[in-house]
């Protein structure tokens, strides 16, 4: 007699092979993000009205540019010619006459002087008494019972010094600061021309190697005949002694 186990009236649950279908999943419902609101509601539109009000200045840059370019190219044109002569230059004439009929003359004057016939610098100085020459070397010595001096003249020139020979007018004696004992000083007379006018001038001998000018007219020079104007200078042509 046959006996059946308990097992056997249990249903056996077939396995799962490579063609058994899946059971349905029911769709689950996917949320969507709502789009988020604009920042700055009209910059668009803010932008390009900007844009419309930068297009006169755009064009007036572009206006001006193209004026600046025709300015450089007519400059260039202008430095491409060639270049004309200067005009000529003429002093102008001296003026003479005034205040009472003394001549003007300037600060700085050629004067003419003989001996030794040349023309020299003269600064004109109506600060000063008596007029001076620049002297070196200044010797004195007796000539047939008159008084004598030797000097060099020593002058702005590239030429050579000028030695002088002449009789002593007078002396004086100059006090200078910070010097105890007076200095003693010759005084000479030297025919003189500035323009067309001749003076016989007393010349004091004194060292101005230091000094711009070898000459010095003070005002027994200018007295009666001359007014100085300190802005001008060379108001008289040089005198001609040919």
């Amino acid at each position: 007699m046959a006996f059946l186990s308990a097992s056997a009236c249990v249903a056996q649950r077939p396995e799962a092979t490579g063609n058994a279908v899946p059971e349905p999943v029911s769709a689950v419902p996917v949320e969507t993000a709502a789009p988020e609101p604009d920042p700055l509601p009209g910059a668009c539109e803010l932008l390009l009205k900007s844009l419309e009000d930068t297009r006169p200045l755009l064009s007036g840059l572009d206006e001006s540019f193209d004026e600046q370019t025709e300015r450089i190219e007519a400059a260039i044109a202008g430095l491409n010619q060639p270049m004309t002569e200067p005009p000529s230059l003429v002093c102008p004439p001296s003026v003479i006459g005034n205040l009472g009929g003394k001549e003007i003359i300037g600060a700085i004057e050629w004067v003419y002087m003989d001996p030794p016939g040349r023309h020299f610098r003269a600064r004109v100085d109506s600060g000063s008494e008596t007029s001076s020459l620049s002297a070196s070397g200044v010797v004195e010595f007796e000539r047939d019972g008159d008084d004598w001096v030797r000097f060099t003249f020593n002058h702005d020139s590239a030429d050579e010094s000028v030695e002088f020979e002449l009789p002593i007018k007078r002396t004086v004696l100059i006090r200078r600061v910070a010097v105890d004992e007076p200095e003693r000083r010759f005084v000479v007379e030297l025919d003189i021309r500035l323009g067309e006018q001749l003076q016989t001038t007393e010349f004091t001998l004194s060292d101005r190697v230091k000094m711009t000018y070898p000459v010095l007219l003070g005002r027994a020079f200018l007295l009666d005949l001359y007014v100085v104007d300190v802005s001008q200078s060379y108001t008289h042509q040089r005198y001609d002694a040919t």
